[in-house]
């Protein structure tokens, strides 16, 4: 644009030059009565007139030129294009109830809307002196939704003026999209307040998208000023004059006007243009046929649509990873949801693997998992993650970095270094893993986050080499502290930025593309969001088409072969032993392992801990949370499958319904002691006894032993897993459980623990300082296995009325 512009400065400002010997020529000629110009003049104002010419059909076509008419010179002329959207308004000086300039006015807005982006541009019009006539023409306009039907009175054009005033303030707050022109072909005469509001309006219009060309008015700011009589006398444009006086240097012609069935049939074309631009259907991102493209060079899908024609979107070498930004209702959802299936049509599951997770309030991925009402599921998804934990983010970026491990000796059997290569010598899919909310993974700048940083961060850098992609949407990527010093590191591998509404951080500070985008637009750019690399298109909405997506869903889900369902991990969700396969798959052996949850790992393998005759082969649950009593149950009931035949004391001190319940399951193996005196007895002869027996104690913080009793209690302790005895015990009270086991003396007579709701900080004390960064939270508990010197996440088995209850809490 600037070039053009410069060629087009250049042109004029050297006719300048001939125009002015022009003008000293036709006053010789006047005085000795020789109308005819120099031959000189007139052969220097046909070169200027030429290269006028070939500027002007490379303006044609480009947004924000218009031509107005042509520049007259003594022999022949030259188009005259003027700066109008996204530089200047237009001020005509006489109404449009003088032909020539109503038929300027419509060539202006319909050459407007031809060099925009289909469905980007509005018009506005006005036109009170001729009630409308002068878009008559462009009725087409109205119908498709691009022009309002004309303001023909004051209280019309007062409303239009509200509408744009509307505009021009959501502009300035980044909120308005596209285009609006105020297109006003005559008005009644102003009142000084209404002259300030279009005034105002001009002012301030560019820089929130308003353009104005107004006819039949004194004044209007940053406008290029033309005067209408015979012919037109042209000003400067606002800040690039065309030379040192006040215009252009030659009259300019009003073009012949055409006729009404050329106006008609132009703004048919240009309805329905942006009838096809709006009515983007999901479909038109899915191919004929399915999993038929070949991801050896990379993964692509269309997106949607710009004035262009199709956006497609890639994974390849120059964009690895994406980054994706907008405002909770910005349409992040449907966008991803267009990809994802674009993607997954494209690609069979061999050649394309999804990991999907999602943080709070982030996409649901759902419906990409099989559902009790509904079986089917997308083939490509491995692993989904609704509401996760971060420790279940830190897991999955973890297996990726894995498997990016796993491909390299692969390929250095091979002898190759990239993913291309090895596609010749074994069929491994590309990983494409969407990470919603991803900040999420960062908060607090812990051990966690900054391990996720780390692995982040190579991921970023390594991963296009191995067929590993990320992309990360956000709201923002500013100030998330563990990515301080590796922002540069990371982001700078995310070639292509897309911005959706309310987008920040996504694009460069100083790039202003996503200002006033609508929902269902995007800016796409493929420069890691510099300015100048930006494509605003505009994408369909895929939940709009539920049948489409299932029809889609069920289809590919057919044709899965042998691709087991992903592994699904909702966080929200409590989870049941009842539910868990390795649980079923229980035979009964002499060295149990019980059951206590699920692991928030990749796999989300069953936590499980192994009670043989090792020292300290113990389970304590600490933490008034009465999941405790639940977890105690569920465990028992995995211990019973395995040692049916063991002798069982249930201490039902706390929760005694569950107590109960957990004898009950026991059968007759099973002794409930409801008394804590009783418990202590049962605990003294516990220190003597030899053989399979096990104390399952709920709530053994009540007990409040005497020496006596410690002494016991701390025998079958160290002593017990030799002889077959083992306790499985929920203490409320972490003070309680340290005091029972002995203090520091016992620390290591208690092999495993499971921590609730004891906030970090306590656990300093017995079990040392890794263990104070535990969060407690609802559902979650501390797995800590003192020998191994592990701690791990884990889900706990709970009551599947428990989950009932949540729900019904809200």
């Amino acid at each position: 644009m600037p070039g053009l512009r410069a060629t087009f400065e250049q042109a004029v400002s050297k006719h300048l030059s001939a125009a002015a010997r022009l003008s000293a020529s036709r006053t010789a000629a006047e005085s000795l009565g020789e109308p005819a110009p120099e031959p000189a003049v007139v052969n220097a104002e046909s070169a200027l007139a030429a290269r006028l010419t070939t500027a002007a059909a490379e303006l044609a076509d480009t947004p924000g030129w218009v031509r107005i008419g042509e520049g007259r010179l003594h022999s022949g002329g030259f188009p005259m294009y003027v700066p109008f959207l996204g530089a200047a308004h237009l001020r005509l000086s006489t109404a449009a109830t003088d032909p020539r300039v109503a038929g300027l006015i419509r060539s202006i807005v319909l050459q407007a809307l031809a060099t925009h982006a289909a469905g980007q541009a509005r018009i506005l019009a006005v036109d009170t002196e001729s009630v409308g006539a002068t878009f008559a023409p462009l009725r087409p306009l109205v119908d498709g939704g691009i022009m309002n039907s004309p303001a023909t009175d004051t209280a019309g054009f007062t409303a239009v003026l509200d509408q744009a005033e509307k505009h021009v303030k959501a502009g300035l707050r980044g909120e308005a999209g596209g285009v609006l022109i105020l297109a006003v072909a005559s008005v009644p005469p102003l009142s000084e307040t209404v002259a300030a509001r279009l005034a105002a309006l001009a002012r301030s219009g560019i820089q929130a998208g308003l353009y104005l060309v107004a006819a039949g008015v004194d004044e209007l700011p940053d406008a290029v000023n033309i005067t209408v009589d015979d012919h037109m006398r042209v000003g400067n444009p606002p800040r690039t004059p065309f030379g040192t006086r006040d215009g252009l240097a030659v009259p300019v012609a009003f073009d012949p006007l055409p006729g009404n069935d050329y106006l008609v049939a132009e703004s048919h074309r240009l309805a329905d243009r942006a009838r096809a631009a709006a009515e983007l259907a999901f479909t038109d991102l899915i191919p004929a046929d399915l999993w038929t493209d070949d991801p050896a060079s990379g993964l692509a899908t269309m997106a949607g649509r710009d004035a262009n024609g199709p956006v497609v979107l890639r994974f390849d070498d120059g964009t690895p990873h994406w980054l994706i930004g907008g405002r909770t209702g910005g349409g992040k959802t449907v966008f991803l949801l267009d990809v994802l299936y674009g993607l997954a049509a494209r690609y069979s599951p061999q050649d394309l693997s999804l990991f999907l997770l999602d943080f709070k309030e982030g996409v649901s991925f759902t419906e990409f998992t099989p559902q009790q009402s509904d079986p089917s599921y997308i083939p490509h998804a491995r692993v989904v993650g609704v509401e996760s934990d971060r420790e279940y983010g830190a897991a999955i970026l973890r297996e990726l970095d894995a498997e990016m491990t796993r491909r390299s000796v692969v390929m250095k059997r091979h002898g190759v270094a990239r993913y291309a290569e090895l596609r010749a010598h074994q069929r491994v899919p590309r990983i494409v893993c969407f990470i919603d909310e991803f900040q999420v993974l960062f908060a607090g700048n812990d051990r966690l986050a900054q391990e996720a940083a780390a692995l982040l961060e190579n991921l970023a850098r390594k991963g296009r080499s191995y067929g590993v992609h990320l992309v990360l949407a956000s709201q923002t990527t500013s100030g998330i502290e563990a990515l301080y010093a590796k922002r540069d590191s990371i982001f700078g591998q995310f070639g292509l930025r897309v911005a959706l509404p309310g987008a920040t951080s996504v694009l460069d500070p100083q790039n202003t593309a996503a200002q006033g985008l609508r929902l269902g637009e995007a800016v796409i750019n493929t420069d890691g969001g510099a300015v100048g690399g930006d494509r605003k298109i505009r994408f369909p909405n895929a939940q709009a088409d539920p049948t489409t997506l299932h029809r889609l869903r069920v289809d590919m889900w057919q044709r899965r072969g042998e691709m087991a369902p992903p592994t699904v991990f909702y966080g929200y969700k409590p989870v049941h032993i009842d539910d868990n396969m390795d649980y079923a798959a229980l035979v009964a052996t002499d060295q149990p392992e019980v059951m206590l949850g699920r692991r928030v790992d990749a796999a989300l393998n069953t936590a499980r801990v192994r009670l043989d005759g090792a020292p300290g082969r113990h389970i304590s649950i600490v933490g008034g949370d009465d999941a405790g009593a639940q977890m105690l149950e569920a465990a028992t009931a995995s211990l019973a499958r395995q040692r049916p035949s063991a002798r069982y004391l249930v201490a039902g001190l706390a929760e005694p319904a569950v107590a109960r319940r957990t004898a009950a399951l026991l059968g007759e193996s099973a002794t409930l002691l409801s008394d804590p005196a009783a418990v202590a007895q049962a605990i003294s002869e516990l220190a003597e006894t030899v053989g399979p027996t096990y104390l399952i104690g709920f709530g053994l913080d009540v007990l409040n032993l005497d020496m006596m009793g410690k002494k016991a209690f701390s025998t079958v302790l160290r002593q017990g897993p030799a002889t077959g005895v083992h306790v499985l015990g929920w203490w409320r009270s972490l003070r309680r459980f340290t005091d029972d086991v002995g203090g520091s003396q016992g620390k290591e007579d208690v092999c495993y623990s499971v921590v609730l709701n004891v906030p970090g900080a306590e656990l300093l004390g017995h079990f040392g300082m890794a263990a104070t960064s535990w969060q407690p939270r609802p559902g979650r508990a501390l797995l800590i296995d003192r020998h191994a010197n592990t701690q791990d996440l884990i889900v706990p088995f709970t009551d599947r009325d428990r989950y009932d209850d949540q729900l019904m809490l809200g």
